[in-house]
């Protein structure tokens, strides 16, 4: 497995995404009966009106404390636990300005453009950051945890049931664990700014991963890596995606198939779902 695929091996390749079909069910927000349906709510990202503890600024101690990274136009609350009021004002003077009483709280909309945005307080030396992403993954990136990816394991891999799931999306990156007997498995998406952004990153992970090139794949606009330990990187358009299975044993399942030949097929499913995704 650790042989480079030859050009004929990648047209094979492009065949499979031509013909892959993933069906209903394959869409962020779809029913997902084997595991955890993707949304941004469950991974820990700050959605609207969640009013959870980890979307608040806390002030305690004359310091400020700051919430994990939130979605663009959340709802921030800032809770004050000390006895005198404060106000929360951003450094450009113009994202946001709330007034917080003692022993009380405030709320303001978080920016709509992601980003780093520093704040201070009124009084005092108090400094903060809070951390503005976007919304949620894309469609295409929630595709790693949709039932056709699970449908895929559970072939290949003779299951007796389809695979629940976890996910866990931090503003670039939406990563799927698939948790299975055999050992965990995981698939991660992270989104670039444009094409070139996603392609550099590719090859960097594989630099660091040792895994070759791919032969053939980068003609067709697929750059492509694997490692003989079970790693498969791919970029296409924005996005570079990696299928890790370096938990696995030699061999998995009763067809005894190598943890570098199951990322292949898993990221081979992936790309067919993209390009069904965008055409």
């Amino acid at each position: 497995m650790n042989k480079k695929v030859s050009l004929a091996g990648a047209l094979a390749v492009a065949a499979i995404l031509a013909l892959s079909a993933c069906g209903e069910g394959t869409m962020a927000g779809s029913p997902s009966p084997g595991g955890m349906e993707p949304s941004a709510t469950s991974s820990g990202l700050a959605t609207p009106g969640s009013g959870s503890m980890e979307s608040m600024i806390h002030i305690q101690d004359g310091k400020f404390m700051n919430p994990k990274p939130l979605a663009a136009g959340s709802m921030v609350t800032v809770m004050n636990m000390d006895a005198t009021a404060q106000t929360v004002i951003s450094d450009d003077s113009t994202s946001f300005n709330v007034s917080v009483p003692a022993g009380g709280t405030a709320s303001f909309a978080a920016p709509t453009k992601p980003g780093s945005y520093p704040y201070h307080g009124g009084a005092g030396d108090m400094q903060g950051v809070l951390t503005v992403t976007a919304s949620g993954p894309s469609a295409a990136a929630t595709m790693v945890c949709a039932e056709e990816a699970k449908q895929t394991v559970t072939e290949i891999l003779a299951l007796a049931a389809t695979p629940k799931t976890t996910h866990d999306w931090d503003g670039t990156t939406y990563s799927c664990t698939y948790p299975l007997d055999v050992g965990d498995f995981v698939m991660t998406v992270t989104e670039s700014d444009n094409d070139a952004d996603a392609a550099a990153m590719a090859e960097r992970l594989a630099t660091s991963l040792q895994a070759a090139p791919i032969e053939g794949l980068a003609n067709l606009g697929l750059p492509g890596y694997q490692s003989k330990d079970g790693n498969v990187i791919f970029a296409k358009d924005n996005m570079t995606l990696q299928v890790n299975a370096t938990a696995f044993p030699a061999t998995v399942g009763p067809h005894k198939v190598t943890a570098s030949k199951f990322a292949y097929e898993m990221a081979t499913t992936i790309l067919g779902c993209w390009t069904e995704h965008h055409s």
